[in-house]
Order: C-alpha cells, then sequence, then structure tokens
C-alpha cells in the first residue's frame, strides 16, 4: 500500500520558505549559527561563544582558544554549572542560606582563583566579564561592548589585541609549570 501525498501547493511551499527564511534571520540576528538542510528546512541552531568566533576569524591561536575554553570549564564547574558528579555537601555561605557544594566545584574554584592572580588587572577584568556573559548568562554577546567597558578601547583593529593579549597571558599560566605554594 502506498501513501497518498497531498498535492503541491506552490502558495503553501512558498509561505513555508518564507517562514524559514524569517526563522534563519531571527535566529543569526540573536547570533546563532543555523544549519539548513538539502530540503532547505532549520537542521540545527546554535550559539557559537565569542572565543570561537574570533579563533574563526583568525583573530586568535587555536592555543589561545584552547586556553579559553580550559578557564570558561573551570569557570562553570567552579559555579555549579558543569553537571554535579561527585560528592555533593550543603554549605553555609554565612549568609545563612545554605547552597550545594561538590568537591569539584571547590577545586574548580580555586584552580580559576590561582589563574586570575597571575594575569594582570586588565586581563583578570576581562576574562571575568567574558566568562560571566558566556558560561553565567550564556546571552549572545558582542565582545567588542565588553572589551570597551572593562578596557576603554573602542579601535576595531584595538579589540581583538586586547582579547589576544589577555588570552596570551592565560595561555602562559596554564603552560607553565605549578609551582607549589608553602602557607
Amino acid at each position: 500500500m502506498t501513501r497518498r501525498r497531498k498535492p503541491h501547493d506552490p502558495a503553501a511551499a512558498e509561505r513555508e520558505r518564507a517562514n524559514t527564511r524569517a526563522e534563519v534571520e531571527r535566529l543569526t540576528g540573536m547570533g546563532a549559527e543555523v544549519n539548513l538542510g538539502p530540503d532547505g528546512k532549520i537542521r540545527s541552531a546554535w550559539r557559537s561563544n565569542v572565543f570561537t568566533v574570533l579563533l574563526r576569524s583568525g583573530s586568535i591561536t587555536p592555543n589561545h582558544h584552547a586556553a579559553a575554553m580550559r578557564f570558561c570549564e573551570s569557570w562553570a564547574t567552579w559555579k555549579g554549572l558543569a553537571g554535579s558528579a561527585g560528592r555533593m555537601e550543603a554549605v553555609d555561605g554565612g549568609t545563612g542560606a545554605a547552597e550545594l557544594v561538590t568537591d569539584r566545584m571547590i577545586i574548580a574554584g580555586r584552580e580559576v582563583e590561582r589563574v586570575l592572580a597571575k594575569v594582570g588587572p586588565m586581563d583578570r577584568e576581562l576574562l571575568k566579564a567574558f566568562a560571566v556573559a558566556t558560561v553565567e548568562e550564556d546571552r549572545p554577546m558582542v565582545y567588542r561592548g565588553i572589551v570597551e567597558r572593562v578596557s576603554g578601547v573602542t579601535g576595531r583593529d584595538a579589540q581583538p589585541a586586547i582579547v589576544r593579549a589577555a588570552l596570551e597571558n592565560l595561555r602562559r599560566v596554564y603552560e607553565a609549570p605549578k609551582v607549589r605554594e608553602v602557607a
């Protein structure tokens, strides 16, 4: 038995194509990358982070991208946004409200603190602003606005250089041998 198909309606097909075009425009306007199938329909859409965008544009190197992703992963774990594997304990942070904290969160928080202590003050503020926007708030972000807010630099050529310098310092922190600190 064959399945009956509806007769082709050119007006309905054009409406569907127009709806798809409008949806693609809406998604790309929000900073998403859209993947269309061979039939012209949306197969997937995702929002790339600022570091991937800079890598694709050639503004940063793969090593800078890897350092940035490692930092964002540590930030997400520290903030409890990267899953909940491990032992959970309720910890009172002094406000009277207990929060669930894992060993991974504590270790990641120490790692974020260690890394931020070893970069310069402007790099520190820039990396923190990027981590908050991409990891915590998960919002589409024009990185230039963050760079301008943190550094005051408005030049289109200078802004990627500032991000590149911050990521170079971050990369050097990650690649430097860890020195055991004595308390």
